[in-house]
C-alpha cells in the first residue's frame, strides 16, 4: 500500500522545521494541517543539527533518535516515512509504539491480558452507579495521569477533557479509589502481573544508560501524563524533543497539563497550525460540526475550514441493509477502475469479526485488500484497499474513506449532551472522517443508526438509499 508522501513544506511549517535548537517544542495542529509532515521535516533538520554537533566533538555518538506513535498501525506508517529522512551511519533510529518501546526497555514481566483486566475491574466496580465502559475509561485516566504515590490527588483535581456526564463528585471519586483502584493495584501485585499503565510508571522511574538526543512523539494528545514522564526520563541532558498533537482529536482519556509533568510550554516553544491541506472543502465542512459540542481544552487546534482550496463531492450517507451497503461499497471500488493507485480505507468502529462480511464481499468481487489494524509494519505491494478499525487510522490519510455499519450497537453511549462516551465517539468519528483526501462515505441501516448522525449538518452531506 502506498504511503502518501509529505508535500513541500509551507511557510507556516518552515517556522517549525527550522527551529532546531535543543529543548522541548510542541506542534499543535488541526486535522489535515500537516503537523506530522512538519514534524518529519523537523526530525530531519534536528538530526542534522545533532550530527553536526557529533562531528564537532560536542556529543558522543551515535545520534540516538526515538520516534514514538500511539498505535502500531501509525508506527508502521511513520516508520515508512522516517527511514528515508534520518540516514547515516552515525544515527541510531528507533520507531515504536510506547508499549513496544517500554516493554523492550523495562525488562521481562507478564502484561495483563485486556480481557482479564476488563473483567477484574468490572467485578470490583459492580456496586458503583457507573457503566463498565466508563469505569474502564476513568481507571485509565487516573492511572495514566497520577503517579502511584499521588493517586489521592484525583479526589480534588480539575477533571478537564472527560466530558460533563456522568458527574464525578468527590464522594464517588473516593469510592472509585477505595473500591476499585487500590484493590486492583493490590490484585496485580499479588499475581505478579502488570498492565500498560504500570509500564509507563516503571519507565518514568528507571533511567536508561543511553538516553536519546532527538525524540518525536506523534499524536501526543493520546499519551498519558505518566507516558510523557517516561519519555522525559530517557532524554539526554541536552536534547531536542518534539510533541505533535491536537487535543480536539483526543480519543482516549489522557488529559493533563504540561506543568504537572514538569514542562513549561508557551509561545516561545510551540506553534499552532490551522490551515487544512488534506481535505476538500466539503469533507472539512462535514467534519467540523461533529466537534461543535465537544468539550475544548487548551491544546485543541481550531481548524480553519476556509483554508481548504480543493473542491470535491459532498460526503455521502448511504442507507440500507448491510448487504446493500456492501453493494454500494463494491460498486464504488469497481468505479475506480482496474489497477487504480488511489488508496481506500474501509473503516468500522469495532473491526475484528465485524469485518467478516466485508471480507467475503470483497473476495467475491475480486477486490484485493489488506487489514492494517494493529499492523506493526506498513504493508508493501500494490494493494491499496485497507480494512481498519477507526482507532487504528489515527494519523493516517487515504484518498477515499468509507465508514461502514455506523450503528448504535457498535458505538453505544448515553444520549445526553456532554456524556463522556458520546464525546469520545464524536471525536473518533470526526477523526476518521478527516482521514479522507477526496471522498467520504458513511453507510448505515436506518433502523439501527447511531444517533451521532443527528450531530451532522444536513447541508454538508448527500443521502442515498438502496
Amino acid at each position: 500500500m502506498k504511503v502518501l508522501k509529505p508535500t513541500k513544506p509551507t511557510s507556516e511549517q518552515l517556522t517549525v522545521i527550522r527551529n532546531t535548537r535543543p529543548g522541548v517544542f510542541v506542534i499543535r495542529g488541526a486535522a489535515g494541517s500537516g503537523k506530522t509532515t512538519a514534524a518529519l521535516y523537523r526530525l530531519r533538520s534536528t538530526v542534522g543539527f545533532w550530527q553536526g554537533r557529533l562531528r564537532n566533538g560536542h556529543v558522543d555518538g551515535p545520534v540516538r533518535v526515538l520516534v514514538l506513535t500511539y498505535n502500531r498501525t501509525l508506527r508502521g506508517y511513520i516508520e515508512a516515512l522516517t527511514e528515508e529522512r534520518t540516514g547515516g551511519d552515525d544515527v541510531e533510529l528507533t520507531t515504536a509504539t510506547f508499549g513496544k518501546w517500554a516493554t523492550r526497555c523495562a525488562g521481562p514481566g507478564q502484561v495483563l491480558e485486556a480481557g482479564v483486566r476488563r473483567r477484574t475491574l468490572a467485578t470490583l466496580a459492580r456496586d458503583l452507579p457507573l457503566s463498565t465502559e466508563f469505569v474502564l475509561s476513568e481507571v485509565d485516566y487516573i492511572l495514566g495521569r497520577f503517579t502511584p504515590e499521588r493517586l489521592d490527588d484525583y479526589v480534588e483535581c480539575t477533571r478537564d477533557g472527560r466530558g460533563r456526564s456522568p458527574r464525578m463528585p468527590v464522594p464517588l471519586r473516593r469510592r472509585l479509589l477505595t473500591e476499585v483502584i487500590r484493590p486492583f493495584e493490590q490484585w496485580k501485585a499479588d499475581r505478579g502481573v502488570r498492565d500498560w499503565t504500570d509500564l509507563a510508571v516503571a519507565m518514568a522511574a528507571t533511567r536508561m544508560d543511553e538516553p536519546y538526543d532527538v525524540v518525536v512523539v506523534d499524536e501526543a494528545q493520546d499519551f498519558s501524563a505518566n507516558q510523557v514522564r517516561a519519555v522525559l526520563n530517557h532524554v539526554a541532558e541536552e536534547h531536542t524533543l518534539t510533541f505533535v498533537l491536537d487535543a480536539a482529536q483526543r480519543i482516549y482519556p489522557q488529559r493533563f497539563t504540561w506543568t504537572e509533568v514538569g514542562l513549561q510550554v508557551g509561545p516561545h516553544n510551540s506553534k499552532s497550525l490551522s490551515r487544512n491541506f488534506r481535505n476538500t472543502r466539503q469533507i472539512a465542512a462535514f467534519a467540523a460540526p461533529l466537534l461543535a459540542d465537544v468539550e475544548k481544552t487548551d491544546d485543541a487546534a481550531v481548524p480553519d475550514t476556509s483554508s481548504c482550496t480543493v473542491d470535491g463531492a459532498k460526503p455521502v450517507l448511504f442507507e440500507g441493509s448491510f448487504g446493500q451497503q456492501m453493494d454500494h461499497v463494491v460498486e464504488f471500488l469497481t468505479s475506480l477502475g482496474p489497477g487504480s493507485e488511489e488508496s481506500v480505507a474501509i473503516l468500522h468502529a469495532k473491526g475484528g469479526g465485524w469485518f467478516s462480511e466485508v471480507r467475503k464481499r470483497l473476495n467475491a468481487a475480486g477486490v484485493p485488500w489488506v487489514d492494517i489494524t494493529g499492523n506493526a509494519e506498513w504493508p508493501k505491494g500494490p494493494v491499496n484497499v485497507a480494512l481498519s478499525t477507526m482507532h487504528s487510522v489515527k494519523g493516517l490519510e487515504f484518498d477515499h474513506v468509507i465508514i461502514v455499519g455506523l450503528s448504535s450497537a457498535v458505538m453505544p453511549h448515553d444520549a445526553e449532551r456532554g456524556d463522556s462516551e458520546r464525546e469520545a465517539h464524536l471525536r473518533l468519528l470526526a477523526m476518521a472522517a478527516g482521514r479522507a483526501r477526496k471522498t467520504l462515505t458513511i453507510t448505515y441501516k436506518p433502523s439501527e443508526a447511531s444517533d451521532l448522525i443527528t450531530c451532522m449538518d444536513p447541508a454538508t452531506y448527500e443521502v442515498r438509499t438502496a
